[in-house]
């Protein structure tokens, strides 16, 4: 990990494999055996494609949780607020919270639509539903490494929660992602609150003492 500023540290991720059987059952296919020859070579093609568009790119930035109160006000080191009665059930126990954004990068995203004008449909299905088992993969690279770490440091590391999540409202993306104003993100936030690349998640996990387990 590289330290920039505001204590956002940039994360060296490797490129993940792509499982073509992982894109079939992610689009439904329940009996891998009974997939046509055809569509099994295409989910293999656009798994090694993806193997070779994917960039993943990720930051995080860890805070002390300073307050947590009943009507979901979480306030975090560094002026971070956020609002969010499921948010402060996650982070009840925690002593730090660590606030991540990662992405695949866009170049998978733009081959898969540029397949998708061509009229390659099944193609650019395939290729973008291979971006999102090579986002699960990054995700969970990025929590073992996060796991192993917090228990070096006599910490428990949570699930991930980000916003859009239950009852966390879409807007507060803003907060998140101003608390990496410091950090050369990739990583753009529409009007909206859509990431773009679109092939990009956010979240924040908490990290609670041993003890408190």
């Amino acid at each position: 990990m590289n330290r920039t500023e505001e204590g956002v540290e940039e994360l060296d991720l490797r490129r993940p494999g792509v499982d073509p059987d992982r894109i079939l059952r992610l689009q439904k296919y329940r009996d891998l055996e009974r997939v046509s020859p055809v569509i099994r070579d295409i989910a293999r093609k656009m798994a090694s494609l993806a193997e070779v568009l994917v960039e993943p790119g990720g930051w995080l930035r860890r805070e002390p949780v300073r307050a947590v109160d009943h009507d979901g006000a979480v306030t975090l080191a560094g002026g971070i607020e956020f609002q969010s009665r499921a948010l402060a059930r996650l982070l009840g126990d925690a002593a730090a919270a660590v606030l991540v954004i990662l992405t695949i990068g866009p170049a998978l995203e733009l081959r898969a639509q540029e397949l998708i004008a061509d009229g390659e449909f099944t193609e650019g299905l395939l290729l973008d539903t291979a971006g999102w088992v090579a986002v699960d993969a990054v995700i969970k690279e990025l929590r073992q490494r996060l796991g192993a770490d917090a228990r070096l440091r006599g910490f428990r590391l949570t699930g991930r929660m980000a916003p859009g999540f239950s009852d966390w409202g879409l807007e507060q993306q803003r907060i998140l992602f101003d608390a990496f104003s410091g950090g050369a993100l990739s990583v753009e936030l529409t009007e909206a609150c859509v990431m773009l690349p679109r092939k990009s998640i956010s979240g924040i996990y908490g990290l609670i003492p041993m003890a408190s387990s």
